[in-house]
């Protein structure tokens, strides 16, 4: 029987992740951390014996493998804890699918000897820069998130999650979420989008970040719930879409017009006001709507079919691009879209950055992109972090990329540099 990986000590560790920062701060980049706790490991050993305890280390710290991805790393941070460190994160959704897959791995018991046994885990995620920028306020609050997994059933969390259980009402979130709007505390950034036939800049997706006075970025994964409570998020929805069509008049003039798209929460269809609030946002800033594209999950979609489908075929009929954003991870079929007045659907990163190692995903990839062209739908693959993962697309037909290989999210001043940049080679 193979011997366990051994546990990396604390002061290694901290130096990794502080690499780590280092780079991700350079790149304005994102990375998470997954503290992963295997349930009632000493029970185990009492029970099955130290060699059965090994051998369930090894098989564990294999299957963790089998998830991680080229720029990924597994490491072993305790007796019966281990790390999945995912780098250049897209999302907290990139963070989910992690755990929600090795939840689904473990599902498959495990056979050490002559012994079949069930694995239970607990998962703690951090995100750098959101839950700490340093390497010590990171491993802590993976810590904390994984307390709370404790109590949670499917037995994962992310650290801001935990922290609005514990934390939400030490300070007045609602109320300074309306001054930011009013105290220009938002700030958007751009992921570049390429057209892979022309090789030429497409849009950009806008990304929205709170700049808060004292505490620094505060994530949109943990603003935004809280905001989708109230009505905050029509506000917070007319900021975006308003700031967006306002800057990209300084964007230089390419050989095609460029589009920005803003995501969409699903509480904005609950109440009226929101095709008013573009049409006025286009009026003001001489803004031509065939130029912005608002990004509906697939999950908002089903949340209120009929609601959700006669907002945005009035919005497809003003000239605004609707585009479903993560699909593949929700719970509806190709076939749902043919009635959808929607342009353009987005490929979760979950399958495109794993698809050179995971013939099923690069399977999935290729039929999405084949069904959705023919219901006439435009393809964007997001989650493109190599060339190789960019020349496949091309071939497969997709028409859009975005992610770490065309660039991270950057602010309008870096955007309009990189776009410069873009036209000059092109």
């Amino acid at each position: 029987m193979e011997t366990p990986v051994g546990v990396i000590g604390h002061v290694h560790l901290q130096g990794k992740l502080n690499g780590l920062i280092e780079d991700h701060k350079n790149r304005v980049a994102e990375f998470a951390i997954l503290l992963i706790r295997i349930n009632k490991f000493r029970q185990l050993n009492i029970t099955h014996g130290y060699r059965i305890g090994d051998g369930v280390l090894v098989e564990f710290y294999n299957r963790l493998n089998t998830l991680a991805q080229n720029h990924d790393e597994v490491v072993r941070v305790g007796s019966a804890d281990f790390m999945l460190i995912i780098n250049d994160l897209q999302n907290e959704g990139h963070a989910t699918l992690a755990a929600i897959r090795l939840l689904e791995e473990l599902e498959e018991e495990f056979e050490i000897a002559d012994r079949k046994l069930k694995i239970n885990v607990e998962i703690g995620v951090a995100i750098f820069p959101y839950h700490g920028r340093d390497s010590g306020t990171l491993l802590i609050n993976s810590e904390i998130a994984l307390t709370a997994a404790l109590r949670k059933s499917p037995p994962y969390i992310i650290y801001s999650q935990a922290y609005e259980q514990n934390d939400a009402t030490s300070w007045d979130i609602d109320s300074e979420l309306r001054a930011a709007i009013d105290k220009d505390q938002f700030e958007l950034y751009f992921q570049p989008q390429v057209n892979l036939k022309t090789g030429q800049p497409f849009g950009a997706e806008a990304l929205l970040r709170w700049k808060h006075p004292d505490r620094g970025f505060v994530r949109p994964d943990y603003f935004i719930p809280i905001a989708e409570q109230s009505n905050v998020i029509h506000g917070i929805t007319d900021w975006t879409i308003r700031a967006a069509l306002w800057l990209t008049k300084d964007w230089p003039v390419g050989p095609v017009p460029l589009k920005v798209s803003v995501n969409m929460s699903p509480r904005v269809f609950d109440g009226g006001g929101l095709i008013e609030s573009i049409q006025n946002s286009a009026a003001v800033f001489n803004a031509n709507l065939n130029n912005l594209t608002l990004e509906v999950t697939e999950s908002a979609l089903m949340e209120n079919v009929s609601i959700g489908t006669s907002i945005l075929e009035e919005l497809k009929s003003l000239g605004v691009n609707i585009s479903i954003d993560h699909f593949g991870t929700g719970y509806s079929s190709m076939a749902y879209f043919k009635n959808i007045s929607a342009n353009e659907l987005k490929i979760d990163r979950s399958f495109v950055s794993s698809m050179l190692e995971n013939p099923k995903d690069m399977h999935i990839v290729r039929s999405m992109i084949d069904l959705s062209q023919g219901f006439g739908l435009k393809v964007v693959a997001e989650g493109v972090e190599n060339r190789e993962t960019f020349d496949l697309l091309k071939t497969f037909g997709c028409n859009i990329a975005q992610g770490e290989y065309v660039s991270s999210p950057i602010p309008q001043d870096k955007f309009i540099e990189w776009l410069e940049q873009y036209y000059e080679v092109c």
